[in-house]
């Protein structure tokens, strides 16, 4: 019997006609487009065979771009595992909001380094650096991208490759890396920090089957979601410390962290400016340290 496009995305009723569409795609290697405009186009058995074991991986909220190996992130095509973090478009205004704030430095001639802590699949150095570069080829900025996870580097330096980026990666917790460089020029540089590090509970993994397939190792924290935050917050004072350069950083928090992060950046950074971004969704997303 014939097996059309039409016939396999109106088996299985327990997954969404779009998740069918995604992963019907990328088994014949055609556009969604073409699935609509060839609802009779036939289907070897074997690619109905791959189609229905990934709908079952689906079934058990395995996400999506695990499946295909691939999420758009600000534009861009990146490469994904089980070892990253999915990129959301919740972060997308981090990066939006960096690359604004390195236009505009930039027009007063500073350097900028660019450092990336916890960097996953290296979505937003990677983003930030391509956007600035590709606008300004000759803009003067060093991007450094950290992870505690060697297999997440391996994901980020695969990425930066892809997209023709020089992004130097180091392993290690937070901004220890940072402190072991045996030489960081600072001099006429300003620095912007972004971290898109672990906030949620144990409750709220928990209570949430669709990130349960994602490394937890990049989403759950302790102390109410904050304990990374908190620990980060502590090695950028060391880092005012230590050196003399102008200082920006940015966070990406959970909503309902605001009052608890703002007084945490006041106890670490008594004197620092805080600015609260919200996302699309009109919620709190962005945390700006100045």
């Amino acid at each position: 019997m014939k097996i059309t496009v039409k016939k396999l995305l109106t088996n299985n009723k327990k997954i969404s006609l779009l998740d069918k569409e995604i992963l019907l795609s990328h088994v014949i290697k055609k556009s969604r487009e073409f699935l609509f405009a060839n609802p009779d186009f036939e289907i070897s058995f074997w690619q109905k065979i791959k189609f229905e074991s990934l709908l079952r991986q689906r079934q058990k909220n395995i996400p999506i771009a695990y499946l295909i190996r691939h999420k758009e992130f600000f534009g861009l095509d990146f490469f994904v595992n089980k070892n990253v973090l999915v990129p959301r478009p919740d972060t997308e205004l981090m990066v939006a909001t960096a690359i604004a704030e390195i236009n505009e430095q930039g027009t007063e001639n500073k350097n900028i380094l660019l450092i990336d802590v916890g960097t996953g699949t290296g979505c937003i150095p990677i983003a930030i650096r391509k956007s600035v570069l590709s606008a300004n080829p000759n803009f003067k900025m060093e991007t450094i991208a950290i992870d505690i996870s060697k297999k997440a580097l391996c994901v980020a330096k695969k990425n930066a490759k892809k997209h023709n980026v020089e992004i130097e990666f180091l392993h290690g917790n937070l901004l220890e890396p940072i402190f072991q460089l045996s030489e960081l020029r600072t001099e006429n540089t300003e620095i912007i920090i972004t971290a898109n590090l672990p906030y949620i509970t144990e409750q709220q993994f928990k209570q949430e089957p669709s990130i349960q397939k994602e490394p937890k190792l990049a989403l759950v924290a302790d102390n109410e979601g904050l304990a990374l935050y908190e620990e980060l917050l502590k090695q950028i004072k060391q880092l005012l410390l230590t050196l003399d350069f102008r200082l920006l950083t940015m966070f990406e928090i959970d909503p309902t962290q605001t009052d608890k992060i703002k007084i945490m950046i006041k106890k670490y950074l008594p004197e620092a400016n805080i600015e609260i971004k919200k996302d699309l969704a009109g919620l709190d997303r962005l945390v700006i340290i100045t």
